[in-house]
């Protein structure tokens, strides 16, 4: 998974990775991936994948995970939580949304071939991507580590031959400020040894004002600093050593949560505010461009990553691969999950909670909801792979992994509790209210230790020059180990283990037209609920089936990649949430079973030498087949099948691009156009136990992007590239996320940013 694409094409879906176009033809270049752990030809691999490069990624804006969202058909990232760091990445409607620490995604995040064991804590700068590779449909054979809707590939620059450096400067909207230094050495003398850095530092404040605090600690504000260094040997021999490490230390504001709606016996507590000497609730359905939060809601991300490879030629037809990484995250986060700063309410003893009498407090601060989380995860991975061929037509990859994290977790919360009083009390001279309030605190403080062994083994025979057989097993045992101290006291222990398999058959009509056919499992391991009383829950289970056609026409000018795919998934582990006088609980369950109908579109077109066009179309006809939750009022399991919905994913996505370059006496012009958009998208599943989930819901949004620059500018030897870009350009409204409290009483969504602009200079030599 360390091999770079051969030329800047996107995998037949994005126009900047088309940019360079077959010299002879003026069609579109071939594209050479390593999903299945060697070089391939996109067009020539029999699965469904789309690819972009470095310089679509620059185009973009890409800078972290987040952003993924236009790049591939059926494939939404949200950004879940308080913290800034946490991803919720969907493909093909499968992924998780959960970001507590005992929670596996059955989205794989690669970053050069080390997975990431969160997807908390997944959302950091990116600083030196060579490409993105996103793999849609299970991986299990060869990936492993629960990918059953798709993985994601990060793969880094690697040092180049000669020397080499290059600065960007930028500056945008809301005192965006960034600089990014890159030095390659090129190799030291005849020594086979290469050196490249990468710094990047940028900053920016808030996009939501506090009135309470200065810009630069307004909800969304960061300050980032990072780099990467890699270092490689490489004499031509049969051995290649690569070592590569990266930093990551974010310092900011959390995303700043606004109050949508509350119940009526909440909303009438809090309207009270202002009578009994406080401030005024801040409760709107449309994006406030200004609140008050309690706290400054400090979050800090601090990320360190060593990865090592080396790879030894045993002949010309074996090679032994070894890839070693070891990774740790800390996260910090403080937030006011209201988004409303200066409250004050009747408050009254806890003892009513136990039925003891009302026994009013006086008359104090109230927070409908803050959290703190202190995290700290470390995690170490060993793959060994044996790749090689016997005779001109078997290829096989056989090979062992072994995975270990270690998870601290700290998750204190404090919210007040609003109850019904019973009967008017007068809360100050002339002020009566129907409810009081109980402030409350909770805690839940953690261990979890996951450890994952497996070995697999994938071989390809080409049975004729035009059809090809493969087939994949993967054997893996994972355990898991909860030591938790706070609110319960206890060890649990769960063993998993399973065999998937995969197997697929592709035939080539021509040399410009592949169709393929492919059945996969996949399993997600199970685990243990850190915020309930029970013993965890089982793994999930899928079975994919998928068949594409890839193809590329008119002298390589029009490539057109479809794909059509029908999942059955079992045992589906979703998360219920419940608030009460106890704190919150969010616990996971194994609900049901669902399929999943879609089909998959992707597109681009050389027009011209000067104009290049691409899209891409994906949509899912999700059904749960069986769907028991438990009902909190009745404790009683109900049946929702007809009616829940599927969290996190859309049903529809769609982009486009089009960009036009024209050469200059003194350089290049190029205008870039990106559209994107995806249907409405739930975060969570029923109103049986989440009554505002029709309210928090996101309504189909469609985003338009432009950026317009002059490069190739001769400057002393090096090259200038002036670039202005705006983001969002219609300036819509759309969420981040969305959390409905339940049985609290009051919900909450996370808007994104609005219109953005900036203008970057880069210099290189």
């Amino acid at each position: 998974m360390t091999s770079s694409i051969a030329l800047a094409v996107c995998g037949a879906t994005q126009v900047s990775a088309q940019e360079k176009l077959e010299p002879q033809t003026g069609g579109l270049g071939e594209i050479v991936v390593t999903a299945q752990k060697r070089e391939e030809n996109l067009q020539q691999t029999p699965l469904a994948i789309s690819a972009i490069t470095s310089d679509t990624i620059e185009k973009r804006g890409i800078t972290d995970v987040s952003s993924l969202t236009s790049i591939a058909p059926n494939l939404v990232v949200g950004v879940t939580g308080a913290a800034t760091a946490n991803a919720a990445i969907f493909i093909r409607g499968i992924g998780e949304s959960d970001t507590v620490l005992t929670a596996d995604s059955p989205v794989g995040i690669y970053v050069d071939g080390v997975v990431l064991g969160r997807t908390s804590g997944a959302i950091f700068d990116l600083v030196d991507l060579e490409r993105i590779e996103v793999l849609r449909g299970p991986q299990g054979t060869l990936y492993g580590r629960n990918t059953t809707g798709g993985a994601v590939n990060l793969i880094s620059k690697k040092p180049g031959d000669a020397f080499a450096v290059e600065q960007t400067l930028s500056y945008g909207s809301f005192d965006y400020l960034q600089s990014k230094t890159t030095i390659d050495t090129g190799e030291w003398g005849n020594s086979g040894i290469r050196v490249r850095g990468t710094y990047l530092h940028k900053q920016r404040d808030g996009y939501i004002n506090n009135p309470l605090r200065r810009d630069s600690r307004d909800p969304g504000a960061y300050n980032t600093d990072a780099f990467r260094i890699a270092a490689r040997f490489d004499q031509g021999g049969p051995i290649r050593l690569d070592y590569a490490f990266d930093y990551n230390d974010r310092r900011g504001v959390s995303i700043p949560s606004q109050l949508i709606a509350a119940r009526p016996d909440i909303l009438a507590y809090i309207s009270a505010s202002p009578a009994l000497g406080g401030e005024a609730p801040q409760i709107s359905r449309k994006r406030l461009s200004s609140f008050r939060a309690d706290t400054d809601g400090p979050v800090r991300d601090k990320i360190e990553g060593h990865t090592f490879v080396a790879e030894f030629d045993i002949s010309d037809q074996l090679t032994f691969r070894s890839l070693t990484g070891y990774r740790t995250w800390k996260n910090t986060v403080v937030s006011d999950q209201d988004g409303n700063g200066g409250l004050v309410g009747l408050v009254v003893d806890p003892g009513i909670l136990g039925g003891g009498p009302l026994v009013p407090l006086g008359i104090e601060p109230i927070s409908l909801f803050n959290l703190t989380f202190d995290r700290r995860q470390t995690q170490f991975t060993q793959e060994l792979n044996l790749l090689g061929k016997i005779g001109p037509d078997i290829d096989f990859v056989l090979g062992a992994y072994y995975f270990r994290e270690v998870v601290h977790d700290a998750n204190p919360t404090n919210f007040t509790l609003i109850i019904p009083s019973g009967a008017p009390v007068e809360a100050a001279p002339g002020v009566f209210v129907n409810s009081v309030g109980v402030n409350l605190a909770t805690d839940n403080i953690y261990r979890h230790k996951s450890r994952s062994r497996a070995v697999f083994g994938q071989i390809t025979g080409h049975v004729t020059d035009r059809l090809s057989l493969t087939a994949g097993l993967r054997y893996t045992k994972d355990d898991k180990h909860l030591d938790q101290t706070v609110p319960f006291v206890r060890q649990l222990d769960r063993a998993f283990s399973k065999v998937n398999w995969a197997i697929s058959a592709d035939y080539k009509v021509n040399d410009a037209i592949m169709a393929y056919g492919r059945i996969a499992t996949g399993y997600k391991a199970g685990g243990l609920n850190a915020r309930a009383v029970n013993d965890g829950f089982g793994p999930e289970n899928l079975t994919s089936y998928e068949l594409g056609l890839k193809t590329e026409l008119f002298d390589r000018r029009l490539r057109l990649n479809t794909a059509v795919f029908y999942t059955d998934l079992k045992d589906i582990q979703r998360s219920q949430f419940l608030a009460g006088s106890g704190g919150t609980v969010s616990t996971t369950v194994n609900a049901g079973r669902a399929r999943y109908i879609g089909i998959e579109v992707e597109a681009a077109a050389a027009v011209t030498n000067e104009l290049t066009l691409s899209a891409n179309f994906g949509y899912i006809d999700r059904k749960f087949t069986d769907f028991d939750l438990r009902d909190p009022a009745t404790d009683e399991l109900v049946d929702i099948s007809d009616d829940a919905r599927f969290n996190g994913s859309a049903s529809t996505t769609l982009s486009a691009a089009a960009e036009y370059r024209k050469p200059l006496s003194f350089g290049e012009l190029a205008a870039r156009l990106d559209y994107s958009y995806r249907s409405r998208v739930y975060y969570t599943t029923t109103a049986l136990v989440n009554p505002f989930h029709e309210t928090i819901s996101d309504a189909p949004v469609g985003l338009l992007d432009a950026r317009l620059t002059l490069s190739d500018i001769d400057l002393g030897g090096g090259k200038l590239a002036i670039s202005g870009w705006v983001k969002n350009l219609t300036n819509e409204v759309h969420q981040l996320w969305g959390v409905d409290f339940g049985s609290l009483g009051f919900a909450t969504v996370n808007y994104a940013e609005p219109r953005t602009w900036g203008i970057d200079l880069k210099v290189s030599y």
